[in-house]
């Protein structure tokens, strides 16, 4: 609901409890349909390499279609927005399980065609229902405890999605049918649905939408003068990137490298969800003390280490190593993803949060994505074809050699962010302090 006037505290309260409902279900539904089983529906429907690189892609890649949110969003304000699209997001997804009949049925190409078309579409209405979340934010929270509750929520997304995670793995224990996996994407739809009804509920100001309505371009113009938004903006191009190019790559790898089942993949994935659920409410001490963008700085290196574990990975099976680079994976993901925000949130005022939003996910979310996709899908074709003669998982090795030395250049963009006020009053003590 749109409100005249700043919105009370009671209604405050009841915008958060609808948004934490939301975020709990929408945690069920995401781990139902999201990259992990994407990824894993590609893989068997015997997807190449390249077109699995591509679908871990698209998460950022559809950022494309976030003007259209800033559109809805002028017209019926940021929660009911979201709703809708969160709507169409949920029948895109419907047609990423399509294609398991189409491939089977039909044609393979055909197939692929389904999947990276409903993928895109997928996380292109998740881009656009998001582009009022950050506002959203700032008007259901104050600076005190903003931190805590991205926190909050982060933690109850990700609780849910080991709930379902577990949930997916005993099916899938019992079952290695095509189907189970394409059903299961079809109920991470209808839980989609349901979630969607909850973000409706939220209260808002008028702020959100009369920021929308404001021609994008003058806006865009005044932010990208902004030497602080063009750091944050190549700053979080670098961290995307490096998400694209190590994490998706990580589960390809346990999966076809190792030539686990299914079951045993996704306690990968379980993995990854518990390490951001309990770094989720310990990361928000670490930012009030030393700021998000220090967190940036630090978490962006222990990214790299991912790479690093799996140049050094066994070439036999071994569950306790290959589970290091999962618990890096949800750890600085988790990390990254939350510090952006509230530094976000710190830089921008409100009245150009909503253009912000629209600049920095269309340069750090699609241009990533673009670059991501080039990068990632490039370096598997390529290894491809030269490697032949290394058996799995050496091939990919090769890959997270060269991903590394790309990204690794990533860490001076971060530290050439702005310090926040936070890090400004901290003594410099150590010997890296050149990095802050």
């Amino acid at each position: 609901m749109i409100m005249n006037g700043p919105v009370p505290p009671e209604r405050q309260a009841a915008s958060k409890l609808n948004y934490k409902i939301f975020v709990l279900i929408n945690g069920l539904s995401y781990m139902c349909l999201g990259e992990v089983v994407i990824i894993l529906l590609a893989v068997q429907l015997n997807c190449k390499d390249y077109i699995v690189s591509a679908l871990g892609a698209m998460i950022y890649f559809g950022f494309l279609l976030l003007p259209l949110g800033k559109i809805v969003t002028a017209h019926i304000g940021a929660a009911q927005s979201q709703g809708t699209f969160w709507v169409l997001r949920n029948i895109s997804g419907l047609m990423v399980a399509a294609a398991t009949p189409i491939s089977i049925y039909f044609s393979q190409r055909l197939a692929v065609v389904a999947l990276l078309a409903g993928a895109f579409l997928f996380y292109g209405f998740r881009a656009a229902g998001n582009v009022g979340v950050q506002p959203l934010l700032g008007e259901m929270t104050n600076k005190s405890d903003c931190s805590a509750f991205i926190a909050l929520t982060h933690a109850l997304f990700y609780t849910t999605c080991c709930i379902a995670l577990v949930v997916v793995s005993l099916v899938l224990h019992y079952t290695h049918s095509v189907w189970a996996l394409t059903c299961i994407v079809v109920v991470g739809a209808l839980l989609g649905f349901t979630a969607s009804r909850f973000v409706r509920r939220i209260d808002e100001t008028g702020a959100i939408r009369d920021s929308a309505k404001k021609p994008i371009m003058a806006e865009l113009k005044v932010l990208c003068r902004d030497n602080s938004i063009r750091h944050l903006l190549a700053g979080g191009f670098v961290i995307n990137l490096a998400v694209i190019m190590l994490i998706p790559i990580s589960m390809l790898t346990v999966k076809r490298g190792y030539g686990i089942s299914n079951t045993n993949a996704l306690l990968f994935a379980l993995v990854q969800l518990a390490a951001s659920v309990l770094l989720s409410h310990g990361i928000v001490k670490a930012t009030r003390k030393l700021g998000p963008r220090r967190i940036m700085i630090v978490t962006y290196l222990f990214m790299l280490l991912i790479g690093l574990l799996w140049m050094f990975a066994p070439a036999k099976y071994n569950f306790l190593y290959l589970s290091v680079p999962f618990i890096l994976c949800g750890g600085t993901y988790i990390s990254m993803n939350n510090s952006m925000i509230h530094y976000f949130l710190q830089i921008v005022t409100e009245n150009r949060r909503v253009a912000a939003s629209v600049l920095i996910a269309i340069v750090t979310g699609a241009g990533a994505g673009i670059a991501g996709m080039l990068l990632s899908g490039g370096l598997l074709a390529i290894i491809e074809r030269t490697t032949n003669r290394l058996q799995a998982p050496e091939s990919y090795k090769v890959y997270f050699i060269a991903a590394t030395i790309l990204l690794l250049p990533g860490l001076c963009v971060i530290s050439s962010m702005k310090p926040l006020p936070i890090e400004k009053r901290m003594i410099r003590k150590t010997w890296f302090d050149f990095l802050w």
